[in-house]
C-alpha cells in the first residue's frame, strides 16, 4: 500500500519540488548555479527525484524480478556514485563542468543497455510491478540520452563569463529558448511516463 501511494504520488512530488527549487534559485539568496527556468527546474527535480530515489520502490519490493534489479542496482549504484561527488564539486570545490556529466551518461548508458541484453531472456510474464521497473528502465535510458544533449549545447552556450561566475543552468535569458523549449519537450515527455506509472499503479496494485 505505501509503495502505491508513493507511486500515485511521485508526479506531485517532482512538481513541488521544482516549483520549490525554481523559487529558491531565483529568489534574494539562491545557491550557486545561476538562476533557472521553469523547464530546467522540472529537470532538476525529476532526475533527483525520480534517478535517485524512486528505484528503491523496485528494489525492495518482492514482486520485481531479480534480473531487472540487477540493472536497477547498477542504475543506483552508478548515480550515487556520482550525485555526491557532484554536490561538492558544485557547491564547495566550484569546478564541475558539464563534460564530467557526459561522461558518466555514456557510461550509464552503455552499462543499462549492456545488462538489459545480459538478462533479456528473463524479461517474459512480469508482474505489474517488474513492468513498472521496466518502463523505469526503458525511459530513464532514454532520458539520459537527452541529458547528454542538455549538457552538451549547455557548454556550446555558455559564455566564458558565465562560466567563470558558475553559472549551471538555463535561465529565462531569450539565449537559452532553445535548450529550454528542448528541455520541456523532454520534461512533458518523462512527466507523462510518472503520470501513466500512477495511473497504472492505481488500477492494478
Amino acid at each position: 500500500m505505501f509503495t502505491k501511494v508513493l507511486l500515485v504520488m511521485w508526479p506531485l512530488l517532482v512538481s513541488a519540488c521544482a516549483y520549490l527549487y525554481k523559487k529558491k534559485q531565483n529568489g534574494p539568496n539562491p545557491m550557486t548555479g545561476g538562476p533557472i527556468s521553469t523547464p530546467k527546474a522540472f529537470w532538476l527535480a525529476y532526475t533527483v527525484t525520480t534517478w535517485f530515489f524512486l528505484p528503491f520502490l523496485f528494489i525492495f519490493s518482492p514482486d520485481v524480478i531479480v534480473p531487472i534489479k540487477y540493472v536497477i542496482a547498477f542504475h543506483l549504484l552508478s548515480w550515487w556514485a556520482r550525485g555526491p561527488l557532484e554536490l561538492v564539486m558544485i557547491y564547495k570545490w566550484f569546478n564541475w563542468t558539464p563534460r564530467y556529466g557526459i561522461s558518466h551518461d555514456l557510461f550509464h548508458i552503455v552499462g543499462l543497455v549492456t545488462l538489459y541484453y545480459i538478462n533479456r531472456e528473463n524479461f517474459v510474464n512480469l508482474t505489474p510491478m517488474s513492468n513498472m521497473a521496466l518502463a523505469f528502465i526503458f525511459v530513464t535510458t532514454l532520458a539520459t540520452v537527452a541529458e547528454i544533449s542538455f549538457a552538451y549545447l549547455f557548454l556550446k552556450a555558455r559564455s566564458e563569463a558565465e562560466e567563470k561566475d558558475n553559472i549551471y543552468f538555463a535561465s529565462d535569458d531569450p539565449k537559452w529558448i532553445f535548450i529550454n523549449r528542448l528541455t520541456l519537450t523532454i520534461v512533458c515527455g518523462v512527466m507523462a511516463h510518472l503520470i501513466c506509472q500512477a495511473v497504472y499503479a492505481l488500477l492494478v496494485l
